[in-house]
């Protein structure tokens, strides 16, 4: 048995491996594109800048640069090279549809509107949004992806301002998480018990932290999932601690909701839920400067769809009636019910599911 300073040597030693080990994911490298296979952040961001180009005139956006310095344009043209050609094609099809579908709204909820060409601009990262509302938010108060103006036919100086969440998916379903949250926002044991799974992860298995990126591979997870694959046993056994563990988070995260609930503090939990769901005015709306609604466009057999939804409005009379909301858990959601109706879940997951030190994320949605 091992004695507690020897336990702690170890601990120590396994967080700094850890450590390392997560500085060196920093660091990625490009890889052929493969059809089928976009990246996420590729589809998302790429979704964003296309949308904006044709709502804006066929002419791409001209603020605001990225968080990488890169004007609207500069970061298209790299990220297109990212994704095979015949992706890049259906995501010019879906942000073209998107666009008219913007168009659209606008007319039919604001007549003798339409799109003002040229005033089209990217709100991407931490700050952009006040540039153009001149009203103070951060990325979570304010997840509007792009703003722009709109003008009456018949009254030039009659403009209105509009910002717009874009969502897109691959998929037939109009409920795509409305969220990313961060692990502050995945309760309050999330974190620990995460770190605590990798190190045991590496301690049972210590050649996973000898694995090195080699030239075929995109980067140094894409090299552990290959070593994940060649090691079918260890394979089946982070499996089986992966489930378990994302049970264990939102079995904890659930029931430290529920309690709170339970306690009367029905605020916390309320404000919670808006996170997930982004069920809050915009503080641009707040102050009468802009509209705002989360726009999705998803895919049925039927062909493109498109959903749009004040979010703020969506959920008021469920927010409002606090007694009647629950919260459980099953597999890694967590689960809020109004009056034994679901309506929304937070999902944990995994990052990645081939990656045996992959990082836990969390995700909200409508259901």
């Amino acid at each position: 048995m091992k004695s507690f300073k020897n336990f702690i040597i170890e601990d120590t030693r396994l967080d700094k491996l850890l450590e390392e080990i997560e500085r060196e994911d920093l660091l990625e490298a490009t890889s052929k594109p493969v059809e089928g296979k976009p990246g996420k952040h590729e589809k998302g961001v790429i979704h964003e800048l296309l949308t904006g180009y044709y709502a804006n005139g066929g002419q791409h956006m001209k603020q605001h640069k990225n968080d990488k310095g890169e004007t609207p344009e500069q970061s298209y043209n790299k990220l297109s090279k990212q994704v095979h050609p015949n992706d890049l094609k259906k995501m010019h099809a879906k942000a073209k549809s998107a666009a008219k579908d913007l168009a659209d709204e606008v007319a039919k909820n604001h007549p003798g509107h339409k799109i003002t060409p040229g005033s089209v601009t990217h709100t991407s990262k931490a700050g952009d949004t006040q540039k153009v509302t001149g009203v103070p938010a951060s990325q979570k108060q304010d997840s509007s992806d792009i703003y722009f103006h709109s003008h009456h036919k018949d009254k030039p100086k009659e403009k209105l301002l509009h910002g717009r969440s874009l969502k897109v998916s691959d998929g037939s379903n109009k409920n795509v998480p409305s969220s990313s949250l961060g692990l502050k926002s995945s309760g309050s044991k999330t974190t620990g018990h995460g770190r605590t799974h990798k190190k045991e992860i590496l301690r049972d298995y210590p050649k996973l932290a000898t694995v090195k990126k080699q030239p075929h591979h995109k980067d140094l997870s894409d090299a552990r999932k290959e070593w994940l694959r060649k090691n079918p046993k260890a394979q089946a056994d982070i499996k089986q601690r992966n489930h378990k563990l994302l049970h264990k988070v939102a079995r904890a995260h659930a029931k430290e909701l529920q309690d709170k609930l339970n306690s009367g503090n029905h605020k916390e939990v309320t404000d919670h839920i808006r996170e997930v769901l982004h069920a809050h005015q915009t503080p641009a709306q707040k102050a009468g400067k802009a509209t705002f609604s989360k726009h999705t466009t998803y895919v049925t057999a039927k062909g493109i769809q498109h959903h749009s939804s004040d979010t703020s409005k969506e959920y008021e009379h469920i927010l409002k009636d606090h007694k009647n909301i629950s919260v459980k858990s099953s597999a890694g959601g967590v689960h809020f019910y109004h009056k034994g109706k679901k309506f929304a879940t937070q999902s944990h997951k995994f990052d990645s599911q081939s990656d045996p030190l992959s990082t836990l994320k969390t995700a909200g949605r409508a259901t």
